[in-house]
């Protein structure tokens, strides 16, 4: 047993031998993996000293070309910094880039390499000196080290402490085991590029690439290049270049065919659509938004600021020319600002969105950031546009980008992102996010139209969901709009806090009262619950509210002037509208009103031909507990707990007066002493109203007799543009209405227009009872 053991063990001698052998083999291993990484660190250099080296000359080349676009050398005793760099003895310039981005002489560091000529972590985070002659336009030799790599030992960052003749003593082949050691870092290793090397690089011309820039449903820009270029393959790149106008942010997409950047489709090889802002689409790393954009430069992009885009082809290993596109210069959210950077001008649904800060991470004058570039304040519609057209835009972008070519009858449901990725897309269907904007703005439609669209939301909803910042919104047609909302709801608002409507107006373009709704617990034609004012503005839409509804306005507290509500009807007549059609009722809910469900604001001058039904009902409105001066209603009524023809529960407010209703068009069953069965009477327009002489002047009927109401339609020539969705109506009165507008129950002109025709209110939108042929048949 005792030899067994001492014939598989070891002594201690041959033990210490043993170590030592391990020892020495692991010195001469890290002897030769130290090596490794110094050839290996110098090689990486080496190239990139190559790659900055040749993109210089090719740039240094075109501004020589072009006189240095005015630098000049200062004269002789001038204090001022040379801008072509620090001369050398022998009468060659070198700059320095120091490794944090900053150049010794920026202004010929931005003609020599400017941004996207290299790749941006080399050019701004490497540290390098560039050697060249300003007389004949060449670069001479590059340094290079990095100033981040690993190991730290190697690196180094040149500043301008740097002994030059130290420095280029390192210069050539020759000197190459001298850059490992480059004393100025102990172990800190140089590449270079230079010398007789410079003649073996290949020679090609570049041309010019094309682009198209499309400020539109999605803000993108199609790239062309030349196909000249294809005989270089391999030997230039192409980048497209975002700039910054206001921040001088920059972006550089390189554009190659199956790329890894998002961003870039390219259908085929030459062809590339960039996409810059696109609210449809979230995407995989990150949002698609334009305020999503990470710049290459230390300034970050402003959301909202002009930016300026051009393409180049250049090369990093072949001496060439710079190709430049066209420049183009466009707004990043939306169709442009003006110069004072205080009002944007919208154009499509995509614009509209970016209003919103939650949306779009919009620069918004909203005094949160006391560095904001831009001021918005005001917004301006340029054009008529639709949720229709955005959606079948989006798809038609998206389907040219990736295949190449699209038909315009290409459609796909799109919703909209917010700015955190949360989406208005619900079981495959997209759907319009109402706007919050929460910093002071004006919004005017210029008379301009938007159509279209559809929002289902948890809150507040519309086309803006909730106004409480927004001061002022005017001149805007909201056209076949499909409103649902939890809280309150309306085609223009939600709810509106402090803000004043002028010439706003809500219609459907056809009688589709059954497909277009705006519905909420309160919800109105316009708006869904108001404190503010609106004015001269009108709604011809179809309502219901569970918990409170109106033809214009379900809840209203403020101002109401100078406004209507227009209905349906069928033959000139309700009756027969609310027996052929499923949905009978122009308004209905819980306490409902022609123009305004639930009252407190003061109404002047405004009227409804609207047909209501719900619990507490009234022609004008259901409740109110504030004036109600120069108003009428005409529709139908029908209350389960209450209805009157112009106010559904209360009796008219002190202060009121001028008021009318239609007696023919409602009836209910007669309570008289000696009626008879199936007897009927007009409805009384409010609670404990009788016609006589205490109270004629506050509300007094149309119809009473024919000097009555000959007496308040007017003349013929009188009556006003009407646009009716009932043809009997259209045909009879050859597109007349025959009772007063808006204008002629105030003849004042508001504020601001020059006369009634540039107003929607002029003409009376919907429809309203024929009572001419009731009139005379009684």
């Amino acid at each position: 047993m005792k030899k067994l053991k001492n014939n598989i063990g070891m002594t201690l001698a041959e033990m210490l031998i043993v170590v030592a052998i391990i020892g020495v083999l692991g010195g001469v291993a890290f002897v030769s993996v130290w090596n490794y990484q110094r050839s290996m660190g110098q090689l990486e250099r080496d190239g990139i000293a190559k790659e900055i080296f040749v993109a210089a000359q090719n740039h240094l080349t075109a501004a020589y070309g072009e006189g240095y676009l005015g630098l000049k050398e200062p004269a002789s005793g001038s204090s001022d910094t040379n801008p072509f760099g620090t001369k050398a003895d022998d009468g060659s310039y070198y700059f320095v880039v120091n490794g944090t981005g900053d150049a010794a002489n920026a202004t010929v560091f931005d003609q020599i390499l400017p941004f996207g000529s290299v790749d941006e972590t080399v050019r701004g985070g490497g540290s390098y000196i560039i050697h060249y002659q300003q007389e004949t336009g060449l670069v001479l030799d590059v340094f290079y080290c990095t100033t981040h790599g690993s190991p730290t030992r190697f690196n180094h960052s040149f500043f301008d402490g740097d002994d030059f003749t130290t420095v280029m003593s390192k210069a050539g082949e020759e000197n190459k085991s001298a850059r490992r050691t480059y004393e100025a870092g102990g172990n800190s290793i140089l590449g270079w590029y230079g010398g007789t090397g410079v003649a073996e690089l290949p020679t090609i011309k570049l041309k010019a690439p094309t682009i198209s820039v499309k400020n539109a449903e999605k803000l993108y820009v199609e790239v062309e290049d030349n196909p000249d270029n294809t005989t270089y393959f391999g030997q230039y790149t192409l980048k497209l270049i975002i700039t910054g106008v206001d921040s001088k942010a920059q972006k550089a997409y390189e554009l190659k065919f199956a790329g890894s950047e998002e961003r870039v489709k390219s259908p085929s090889s030459g062809s590339y659509t960039v996409i810059l802002d696109d609210v449809t689409t979230w995407g995989t790393i990150g949002g698609m938004h334009f305020g999503n954009i990470a710049a290459d430069t230390t300034e970050k992009f402003i959301p909202g600021e002009d930016i300026e885009i051009q393409a180049v082809a250049y090369s990093t290993s072949a001496l060439a020319n710079i190709a430049y596109s066209s420049k183009s210069t466009t707004n990043s959210l939306f169709g442009s600002i003006n110069s004072a950077k205080d009002t944007a001008y919208i154009g499509n649904i995509r614009h509209l969105e970016n209003l919103d800060k939650n949306i779009s991470n919009l620069d918004a004058n909203d005094g949160t950031d006391e560095d904001d570039k831009l001021m918005i304040a005001h917004a301006e519609q340029t054009d008529n546009f639709s949720w229709i057209t955005f959606q079948k835009e989006n798809k038609k972008i998206e389907t040219k980008a990736t295949s190449g070519t699209a038909t315009d009858d290409e459609y796909e449901s799109v919703g909209v992102y917010d700015f955190t990725g949360t989406s208005t897309v619900k079981e495959n269907i997209g759907y319009y996010l109402p706007i919050f904007p929460n910093y002071a703005l004006t919004y005017d439609g210029q008379s301009h139209s938007i159509s279209d669209v559809v929002v289902d939301i948890t809150g507040d909803a519309g086309l803006f969901g909730k106004t409480s910042d927004v001061t002022a919104i005017s001149n805007l047609e909201l056209l076949d709009f499909s409103i649902s909302g939890t809280s309150s709801a309306g085609a223009l608002a939600g709810t509106l806090n402090g803000c004043t409507v002028t010439n706003a107006l809500a219609r459907n373009s056809t009688n589709t009262s059954t497909s277009k709704i705006i519905t909420a617990p309160t919800a109105g034609g316009l708006i869904g619950d108001m404190s503010g004012t609106v004015q001269y503005s009108a709604a011809a839409v179809v309502v219901n509210g569970s918990t409170t509804a109106g033809g214009l306005v379900g809840t209203a507290s403020g101002t109401i002037t100078g406004c209507y509500s227009g209905g349906h009807t069928a033959s000139g007549s309700y009756n027969e509208w609310v027996k052929n059609n499923a949905h009978p009722y122009d308004v209905t809910g819980g306490t409902v009103g022609g123009l305004v469900g639930s009252s407190s604001a003061a109404i002047s001058n405004s009227y409804s031909t609207c047909s209501v039904s719900g619990t507490r009902a009234g022609g004008l409105a259901g409740t109110v507990s504030g004036s109600v001066i120069d108003c009428y209603a005409t529709g139908l009524v029908k209350g389960t707990s209450s209805q009157y023809a112009l106010i559904g529960e209360g009796s008219l407010p002190t202060g009121s007066s001028g008021n009318f209703f239609y007696r023919v068009i409602n009836e209910v069953p007669s309570t008289k002493a000696n009626a008879k069965e199936g007897d009927k009477e007009p409805m009384l327009p409010v609670s404990g109203y009788e016609l006589n002489a205490a109270n004629i002047t506050n509300i007094q009927p149309i119809d009473l007799n024919a000097d009555s109401y000959n007496t308040f339609v007017g003349a013929w020539d009188d009556w006003n543009p009407a646009r009716a969705y009932d043809s009997s109506l259209v045909q009879y009165y050859s597109g007349s209405y025959t009772l007063r507008t808006v204008d002629e129950l105030n003849s004042a002109v508001p504020t601001g227009y020059e006369n009634w025709n540039q107003l929607f209110v002029k003409t009376h939108y919907g429809d309203w009872p024929s009572p001419e042929v009731f009139f005379i048949n009684e």
